[in-house]
Parts: structure tokens; C-alpha cells; sequence
């Protein structure tokens, strides 16, 4: 159809009406399909009309605008189904209403709905659970709220080992760990006391009473094998009882001096 009538029956000879009537019942058979956009003139509010040059189907909205439906030569007028699928899979942004709070996040279940994710403010994401934040992500990382849990799980998760930030905390502090791994057995990550970490000989520091750093203290059985470490000499304060079976190992060019 190259237009779209007004749906006017106007006073006029048999053939014109007839003309007219023909056009209003050709209108409808094809949703008032037309080229272009219908003028204000020719619409009605909840009309239907195809756009027949892109296929677009709309509907005539409220305010005598038009509201778009969808495309008739797509699968579900390119709607994303009810059912979900990759059938109509979407190609822009799935915005959230970005009002939702810990206890109505935006993203959220039919069966709990105080579980998902939500806007806590700008480029701050945060992570609801029972309707209380349990997590945030943004620029800085993730961060784990209220004390809660590092945990990892064991090959059938049954237990788990995890990390816990302490109850009160004075200032906020990061360890950043080391590039690479100890290129030495049996070294522990030491801190330079800025939150560096490096792999270092493990070993007690000095103690006291307050702030004395005087007694070095170690143990006076050896209970399982060690080898100095390659390059290294090691020091202990005696007697030191060796456990029967135990082997402590001393290699070339390497002491052990027992004061």
C-alpha cells in the first residue's frame, strides 16, 4: 500500500466512498503500513503501523508518539524471549535500575530477593546477601566486608581454609607478595614493615620485655632432617639434642656453630 488513510469516510459520490472504504479495510490488513512515518493527522492512540521500508512494527503510544515493538522479520520481532536462549541474544546494554540497595538489589532472584548485585554509588558495585553487603568491587579491588571470610574449599568442599582480617583494624594496609617463588627450600615471606614481601631464612627475632629486642631463642631438639642451606652458615644456642634417626646435613664450605 503506498499510503495511509485517515480512516475518514467522507460525503461523496458511490464509487468515491466506496474508494475510501477500500482503502480504511486495506490499511488494516497491512497495520497501516506506509514508507515513512504517519503524520499526527492519521493517528489514533493504541494503533498499530508498519514502517515498510525498515519493517519496524509500532504502536501509536499516549501521547500520539510512537512506541516500537519490534522488527517482523526477526524471531520474536527481535525481542530476547521470556525463555532466554542465544535465539535473540542482545547487542547493547542490559541497564539495571540503578536505585536498588543491599536490601533490593537490582539484580536479584524471584525466590530471594535480598541476594544479588546492586549500585552502591559510582563505579562501586556491591554484593547483597540476606540483605546485608557482604562484598564491594571498584577501581581498588574487591573487598570483603564486616570481617567476612577468605575461604578456599577442599576437593569435595566439605572444609575449607580461609583468611580473616582481624576485629579493629588502625590502618588500612596492603602486603603486595613477590614476583617469583623462593629460590631457596624452607624460606618464609618476610615483610620490609612497608607491606613488601619477600621470601627470606625464617627465623625468630630478638624479644624482650617492652620495646627490648635483646633474646634470640630456638629450640634445643632437632625432631626432624634439615640441610643448611646452600651457601649458607647457621647458628644455635646449645645444648642442642639431635633426635635418634635425624640427620641435620652440613655442606662443603657451610658451618653449623652450636655456642
Amino acid at each position: 500500500m503506498s499510503d495511509v488513510t485517515d480512516f475518514t469516510i467522507d460525503n461523496a459520490s458511490g464509487q468515491t466512498v466506496r474508494l475510501d472504504i477500500q482503502a480504511c479495510l486495506k490499511a488494516l490488513q497491512s497495520s497501516n503500513s506506509k514508507g515513512s512515518d504517519i503524520t499526527t493527522g492519521q493517528r489514533e492512540i493504541g494503533m498499530w503501523f508498519l514502517r515498510s521500508d525498515t519493517n519496524d512494527l509500532k504502536i501509536i503510544n499516549s501521547s500520539n508518539g510512537f512506541t516500537e515493538v519490534g522488527n517482523i522479520d526477526q524471531a520474536n520481532l527481535g525481542l530476547l524471549p521470556r525463555s532466554g536462549g542465544s535465539t535473540a541474544p542482545m547487542t547493547g546494554q542490559l541497564l539495571l535500575d540503578d536505585a536498588g540497595d543491599k536490601d533490593a538489589p537490582a539484580l536479584s532472584f524471584d525466590t530471594d530477593t535480598n541476594l544479588g548485585l546492586f549500585r552502591k554509588s559510582a563505579d562501586i558495585m556491591g554484593f547483597s546477601s540476606a540483605g546485608t553487603e557482604r562484598m564491594l568491587f571498584d577501581a581498588n579491588g574487591l573487598t570483603l566486608q564486616a570481617q567476612n571470610d577468605l575461604r578456599f574449599a577442599d576437593s569435595d568442599s566439605s572444609h575449607y581454609v580461609g583468611f580473616q582480617a582481624p576485629a579493629t583494624i588502625g590502618t588500612s594496609l596492603i602486603w603486595t607478595l613477590p614476583s617469583a617463588d623462593a629460590a631457596v627450600d624452607g624460606y618464609a615471606l618476610v615483610s620490609d614493615t612497608n607491606g613488601n614481601l619477600r621470601w627470606d631464612v625464617a627465623g625468630a627475632g630478638a624479644q624482650g620485655g617492652g620495646n627490648d629486642n635483646i633474646f634470640w631463642e630456638n629450640d634445643q631438639t632437632v625432631t626432624q632432617n634439615y640441610e643448611i642451606s646452600n651457601g649458607h652458615n647457621a647458628g644455635s644456642f646449645g645444648p642442642i639434642e639431635i633426635q635418634s634417626g635425624v640427620t641435620v646435613t652440613v655442606g662443603a664450605g657451610e658451618t653449623w656453630t652450636v655456642v
